[in-house]
């Protein structure tokens, strides 16, 4: 899910084409073979196919990036938030709520910028920098995850291209994206075939739709484009800038004895409130455990969860007096789990 999205919910979460070649060109495209039916556009990452059969199945973009696997799915969105700009007007369902958000997003001098207005409720925006750095192992996941996470994806999710649909008065191109494990969602990522933005991201748990992030309407815009700010917000908040590369604050004195395939260590944090927070990552979601101090915060044993988003607080059972808090977007029993094997060293 977009970054603000989810950090707006939680208040309440590479090389690129020129500007000029995006505005005179489709940047997605469909084999012609595969027009009449793009259903069979099946995407796979077995590298063992012939060349043929994967010729077959791969999606060209505009000649310089094909689609065959899910991190050039992703580069094609990455690529898309560093040099496109629009405003946009989305709706957000979960837990049987719809939420509309109006989102300003521009890119200039190397510096993304975006503003989230909640168009529901009290007045409310949520503000955002991001400076678009790589690290050393390559381009970043839109600021979230180094590509060295390929591996991950590849033993973790199947890819398959769907079908072309109009999403916001837009052509575009649907993405199954599928687990192959019980331990995780299965995702529908829908992208503009022109720009490569995200149009959609549908999020599914044992084939039942969990959460739903749409484009209803997009304007393309200028990096000269201001922020609205009307002064008429109840609320405002500021995220801070990620870190874009694996980053360690402290050597952990806490373990992962269980996590799913296709998880790994990318980075740990101190919070303000001095907590020790260990995250992981398939390169798809991440997941945040939080050891936090008993007595400090008292809490009891505890699971809630709104849309693909789910918070599974538990005592831990050694004489730490430590409570464990797993947050990510994963099914509960994985969160339960996951929770279950984390363990001092």
């Amino acid at each position: 899910m977009h970054l603000l999205l989810i950090t707006a919910i939680l208040l309440c979460s590479m090389p690129s084409l020129g500007a000029r070649e995006l505005a005179s060109q489709s940047l997605v495209t469909l084999p012609s073979s595969n027009i009449s039916d793009p259903s069979v556009a099946v995407i796979t990452d077995n590298d063992s196919s012939s060349s043929s059969q994967a010729d077959s199945k791969k999606l060209s973009v505009s000649n310089h990036i094909v689609i065959d696997s899910l991190s050039s799915l992703f580069k094609v969105i990455s690529t898309a938030n560093k040099i496109v700009n629009y405003h946009s007007l989305m709706t957000y369902e979960a837990n049987g709520f719809i939420t509309t958000y109006r989102l300003l997003h521009k890119v200039k001098d190397n510096v993304a910028q975006e503003q989230l207005i909640f168009m529901d409720g009290p007045r409310r925006q949520v503000i955002r920098k991001q400076k678009l750095n790589a690290c050393l192992s390559g381009d970043t996941r839109w600021g979230l995850w180094p590509t060295v996470l390929s591996e991950s994806l590849l033993s973790a999710y199947t890819l398959n291209a769907q079908r072309v649909e109009r999403i916001a008065d837009r052509e575009a191109i649907v993405f199954g994206i599928l687990p192959k494990d019980a331990l995780r969602y299965a995702y529908e990522y829908s992208i503009d075939k022109e720009t490569g933005l995200l149009l959609r991201v549908v999020t599914y748990h044992k084939k039942v739709i969990i959460e739903r992030l749409q484009t209803v309407a997009i304007e393309f815009s200028s990096p000269e484009s201001q922020l609205e700010f009307t002064g008429a917000s109840d609320y405002l908040w500021r995220v801070p800038e990620a870190e874009p590369c694996y980053t360690e604050q402290f050597k952990p004195a806490w373990r992962a004895d269980w996590l799913p395939d296709g998880f790994i260590s990318v980075g740990n944090r101190i919070t303000a409130q001095g907590e020790q927070v260990l995250i992981f990552a398939d390169g798809l979601v991440s997941i945040s455990v939080f050891i936090i101090k008993r007595n400090a915060k008292n809490l009891q044993r505890a699971t809630a969860r709104h849309g693909a988003t789910v918070v599974v607080i538990t005592p831990e059972s050694s004489k730490s007096n430590k409570t464990i808090a797993v947050v990510g977007e994963i099914p509960t029993a994985t969160a339960i789990r996951i929770a279950a094997f984390i363990k001092p060293i």
